[in-house]
């Protein structure tokens, strides 16, 4: 189990892919579509197999038909900023037994990715979800030598520790409203400004 990806929500992909530039000399490529989300993204990897998702709203109509559409538009409505996060595991059958949820999939550009728990992580927005990607998904160029170093979340620092299974992820849990506050870069840092 590792971190995976940190989403960051935005209004404008090519505004966030500068920011991502300018305070962090991350370079954002290509992304693509979300099926039936109405969603669409950037990715910023990162050196150890990590990325940074830009994502935007590609089309208001189908978004707001979906959980995770419609929540990128109410935090794009409050200007935006880190949305959730996600940790990837090889084999996500085990964790949906576990915590007695569905598989679900996302696909984008002819691949797919098995998920699990990201209703959950929507309703409580300092869980992440569990993401399993297709094996023959080839690696995103890496653009950068860096990585997440670390998560900031406020919430149930129990309830985290059970959802992740004790896993020893660099996660360190603050006080304030749930959600995803903050993330580490390299010897840099993004943080929401909730």
């Amino acid at each position: 189990m590792r971190i995976d990806h940190v989403i960051y929500g935005t209004a404008d992909l090519d505004v966030a892919a500068g920011r991502m530039q300018a305070e962090f000399a991350l370079t954002a490529v290509a992304g693509g579509r979300h099926d039936g989300l109405g969603t669409h993204n950037r990715i910023v990897p990162l050196g150890d197999g990590s990325f940074i998702e830009l994502l935007a709203v590609a089309d208001p109509d189908e978004a707001n038909d979906s959980a995770l559409g419609a929540a990128l538009m109410t935090a794009i409505q409050g200007g935006g900023g880190l949305l959730g996060w996600a940790v990837a595991v090889d084999d996500i059958q085990p964790i949906a037994a576990r915590l007695g949820i569905p598989i679900t999939s996302v696909g984008r550009q002819g691949r797919t990715a098995r998920l699990v728990g990201v209703a959950e992580s929507l309703a409580e927005p300092y869980l992440p979800f569990f993401i399993e990607h297709d094996a023959s998904r080839p690696a995103p160029p890496v653009t950068s030598p860096t990585r997440i170093a670390w998560i900031e979340v406020a919430g149930d620092a129990a309830r985290l520790k059970h959802w992740l299974a004790d896993a020893a992820l660099p996660v360190r849990v603050v006080s304030g409203p749930p959600g995803l506050r903050a993330f580490g870069i390299g010897d840099h840092e993004l943080r929401t400004s909730a």
